[in-house]
């Protein structure tokens, strides 16, 4: 009997609707689409400041434009959610390699969030004192995933990678990538950035945010074992 895949625990995402894909652990992360009708866009866009609308008009495919709004409306209104004001008032600082945080003048600045999108599906990892980092990407097929998986992974990633069956492997190679992608997130660096990490460090929780999607998710693990989730 074949083992059931991880990509079978999907939820249904509703066109404009923020949806919980998981909480608990000191996380919550919530899933949208970014493909929405006109009138979405334009409504959750309205909260975006000037320079946002500078980097939307940047984009040179009309996609590219629409979805960047729709992501950063949606992030807007989620973190004005828990602040308390209005999405439009939310403000943003950036570390030196890019990384965004809400700016010391706003309230709560303890809350931690971090943001991925893959093709038209995006999520908000939210955390309260310590960094997160999240991930998500669209299995599909990757000619040279046998490659990078020799260069970036850990000895344990890829002991656990080649030993899947071809069938596993695919899945197996996106597991791996987020997680990496996520702590690398976690810490304000990118993956072409040499990071030193140690899995026991990180509490790991991954999901699906929608049918064909993997993620992963990462805060500090302060009890320093492992309660990495599969």
């Amino acid at each position: 009997m074949p083992t059931p895949s991880y990509l079978d625990k999907a939820v249904e995402l509703r066109s404009g609707i923020i949806m919980p894909v998981l909480e608990g652990d000191g996380l919550e992360v919530l899933a949208f689409a970014l493909d929405v009708e006109p009138d979405i866009v334009g409504a959750t866009g309205f909260c975006l400041n000037d320079e946002e609308r500078r980097r939307a008009a940047g984009l040179r495919l009309e996609r590219d434009r629409r979805r960047f709004v729709v992501a950063r409306g949606q992030l807007r209104r989620v973190l004005a959610s828990r602040l308390r004001i209005a999405p439009s008032v939310v403000e943003f600082e950036y570390g030196a390699l890019g990384k965004p945080q809400l700016s010391h003048r706003m309230p709560a600045r303890d809350l931690r969030f971090s943001v991925s999108q893959s093709k038209d599906v995006a999520v908000v990892a939210l955390s309260t004192a310590q960094e997160v980092g999240v991930d998500i990407e669209a299995v599909v097929p990757v000619p040279e995933a046998d490659e990078i998986a020799t260069l970036c992974f850990s000895a344990s990633e890829y002991g656990s990678y080649t030993g899947l069956g071809p069938e596993g492997r695919l899945e197996g190679f996106f597991r791996c990538w987020t997680q990496l992608e996520a702590v690398s997130k976690a810490l304000g660096c990118g993956l072409g950035q040499p990071i030193s990490w140690d899995e026991e460090d990180w509490l790991v929780r991954r999901f699906v945010p929608r049918s064909g999607y993997i993620g992963s998710v990462v805060i500090r693990n302060w009890r320093s074992r492992d309660v990495t989730t599969h």
